[in-house]
């Protein structure tokens, strides 16, 4: 974990701590099946089957040689118990930017989306959401709270073990001794922290506040849309990618702040492009469509979405072959 990392997580730990008690009382609130691809998004890849109504394709990429059933956009990119702590008022945080979102849409498939400023704000909270809501930022806020945790203790125990011996003094009135009675009040100390994290009040506070600061950042810059010259886009289960580009990398998932940009597909023919320089509509050409098409496969948890009938399910098999996750499972 990185110092930067490392003293954002600690600087809002007090903002933390007040919302887990604000929303302690509909803490048992859930919605089970929560969507971490919002389904307007993934109806944009859809295409409609008779009476079955829209359909895509969910590739297995740990199975790419499995028949990939074709599901409905309500059966896809979901996550059972996402979040576990109050996610009923989370989903209410999500709703309100979504219901926006197909105002917007339409403006996109019109080409005057940046005639209308609330569609290019909804756009770009659209990618802060998606950078947020994602098994891969539940994943870093799993690491970075074991790594916190544990810098935490060790400085509790060492550098710090003579305040830890006044402070239980104080409370208690008890005098510590040995390593073994610093380390139950090491333990004591943290406990609530470790409860908040076992609960998942921790992360469910920290998703809410990071997608506030998220959309922040992401509003300062510009945003592109890009139009394949040939090809379509594809949708992995980790669509937004804050990437960060040098000479000869890329890298992928960094943070919000050490990306070059950051790409959300939205729909086989458009792509939106936060953080960058200017406003505007742009062509990619079908070396570019190919490369932001490997990125889905590469950051993707396990799926990307194919619109049926698009022939993209040859792209991700000979991707697989050739390099990338294939080689790395």
């Amino acid at each position: 974990m990185n110092e930067g990392s490392r003293a954002q997580w600690l600087a809002s730990a007090q903002q933390i701590d007040a919302r887990i008690e604000e929303l302690r009382p509909e803490a048992d609130r859930h919605v089970v099946g929560q969507h971490v691809i919002s389904q307007v998004l993934l109806k944009r890849f859809a295409a409609r089957f008779g009476s079955n109504g829209l359909k895509l394709v969910p590739f297995n990429l740990d199975h790419p040689d499995r028949v990939h059933k074709m599901a409905s956009p309500r059966q896809c990119g979901k996550v059972p118990h996402f979040a576990r702590f109050a996610s009923a008022s989370l989903e209410q945080v999500w709703g309100k930017l979504e219901t926006r979102i197909p105002d917007a849409a339409r403006a996109v498939d019109r080409g005057d989306v940046f005639q209308h400023e609330e569609h290019v704000q909804t756009l770009k909270d659209l990618i802060a959401l998606h950078l947020v809501r994602s098994l891969n930022f539940r994943n870093v806020h799993e690491r970075i709270f074991t790594n916190v945790y544990n810098e935490t203790r060790t400085a509790l125990l060492t550098d710090r073990s003579d305040l830890l011996r006044l402070a239980v003094l104080q409370r208690s009135g008890l005098h510590l001794s040995g390593p073994q009675g610093l380390a139950t009040a090491a333990a004591q100390i943290l406990s609530p922290h470790l409860t908040n994290f076992e609960n998942g009040a921790d992360f469910r506070a920290r998703i809410e506040h990071t997608f506030a600061k998220a959309k922040e950042m992401i509003s300062e810059a510009g945003l592109e849309i890009l139009v394949p010259a040939a090809g379509e886009f594809l949708l992995g289960d980790t669509p937004a990618l804050a990437i960060q580009q040098s000479e000869n990398r890329t890298r992928i998932s960094v943070a919000i702040g050490d990306s070059t940009a950051i790409v959300l597909p939205f729909g086989p023919r458009h792509l939106l492009v936060g953080r960058t320089p200017r406003h505007g509509m742009d062509i990619a050409t079908a070396k570019t469509v190919d490369f932001l098409n490997q990125l889905q496969i590469e950051a993707a948890q396990q799926r990307v979405y194919i619109r049926p009938n698009s022939g993209q399910d040859a792209f991700v098999r000979s991707y697989l072959k050739r390099s990338g996750r294939s080689a790395r499972q």
